[in-house]
């Protein structure tokens, strides 16, 4: 799910072996076992920013200073979480991320979902603009349509991550803020939401700040569950994405060869450097771009220890690392999602010819 409630939606780390790393950490599959850690910050530092924190919520939203300030003196913080935080899946070579979602067993889950929810999903593109794969795909990457979606309870995640690890305090503090309204408006018990260890909840992973943005309730039963009520949770994927500007119809990726001389065009921030005219002045075939994108980029992965590979990227592309700003993570749910689209092309086919 960044302006605070945009984005940074972490998860992906590395545990025993590559499928059960990555369960675990996009969704916090199973408790952090212990682990040898010094804190980088004093218990006593830890103690006077929890009063801050207690009298803030008290002075800015009304919440009981002596509670929050009860409950988070006594909670204990679980290293593990930080150790996780600083390995994140992302980090490992593309030839390697790949394979974690491009497995049959995703994509077919991918066309059985996309099957038993394609009213919903044709709804959520007809009133966001938004493509039906896309939405499928993040839901994929995320919690595999929903079977992962975290065990760690959130507060805990988001008390640890504010507290605890100085180089991302202030966003998860301000996610704790909004783990605390978010609770309020949704009348949960603070200590029995579950999520990542990163404090992303539900089907689609969202951080606190993006639940209250961006969750809709989509089937308009008065509430907005993002963890068990689907079609909440595709309208909610869909109007972040309408909110994050995707180009209905627009250019994601595709890859390109590039000459040597060509190489210096690839980019490693997530902002797109160039306009469709600045490429094709490079001579870099520009064909799938025209009319379908304002920016564009390049990107290399590491298609092995020895080789990259080279993507031509658009708007949309961009979008993606909204989500997650990870141009790993963008290209993964991309190519989930066309060959989610694909496969389901191949069953409908099949289908109609009965």
């Amino acid at each position: 799910m960044i302006n605070k409630s945009v984005f940074f939606l972490l998860f992906a780390c590395l545990l025993a072996t590559l499928n059960v790393d990555v369960y675990a950490a996009q969704a916090g599959d199973s408790q952090l076992k212990p682990v040898e850690y010094k804190p980088l910050v004093s218990e006593k530092t830890v103690q006077q920013q929890i009063k801050v924190f207690a009298k803030k919520m008290a002075s800015d939203h009304r919440f009981d200073e002596s509670a929050i300030l009860n409950q988070l003196t006594n909670m204990q913080h679980n290293a593990g979480i930080i150790k996780k935080i600083t390995k994140p899946a992302e980090s490992m070579p593309w030839y390697r991320y790949q394979k974690i979602w491009m497995q049959d067993k995703r994509i077919d889950a991918g066309v059985e979902f996309w099957q038993k929810h394609a009213k919903t999903l044709a709804r959520a593109e007809k009133e966001y603009g938004v493509a039906q794969e896309i939405i499928v795909g993040i839901i994929g990457v995320e919690t595999f349509f929903g079977r992962i979606q975290g065990s760690y309870p959130v507060i805990e995640a988001l008390h640890t991550l504010g507290f605890y690890y100085p180089a991302r305090a202030d966003f998860f503090r301000s996610e704790l803020v909004e783990y605390y309204l978010l609770a309020r408006e949704q009348n949960w018990k603070l200590e029995t939401v579950k999520g990542s260890y990163a404090g992303a909840m539900g089907m689609g992973q969202f951080i606190s700040s993006s639940y209250r943005a961006y969750g809709v309730d989509f089937n308009h039963d008065n509430k907005v569950n993002l963890f068990t009520d689907t079609v909440d949770m595709i309208g909610s994927v869909a109007n972040y994405f309408s909110k994050h500007h995707w180009s209905q119809g627009g250019f994601v990726a595709s890859p390109v060869e590039l000459k040597q001389t060509q190489k210096k065009v690839v980019q490693h921030g997530l902002k797109l450097k160039y306009t469709v005219s600045d490429l094709k002045n490079e001579g870099v075939d520009t064909s799938d771009l025209q009319n379908k994108t304002r920016r564009a980029g390049v990107f290399a992965f590491d298609r092995s220890k020895s080789e990259q590979e080279h993507w031509l990227v658009g708007d949309n592309f961009y979008v993606i690392t909204r989500y997650n700003r990870s141009p790993m993570y963008a290209l993964a749910v991309h190519q989930l999602s066309q060959a989610i689209a694909s496969k389901r092309k191949i069953h409908l086919a099949s289908l109609s010819t009965k």
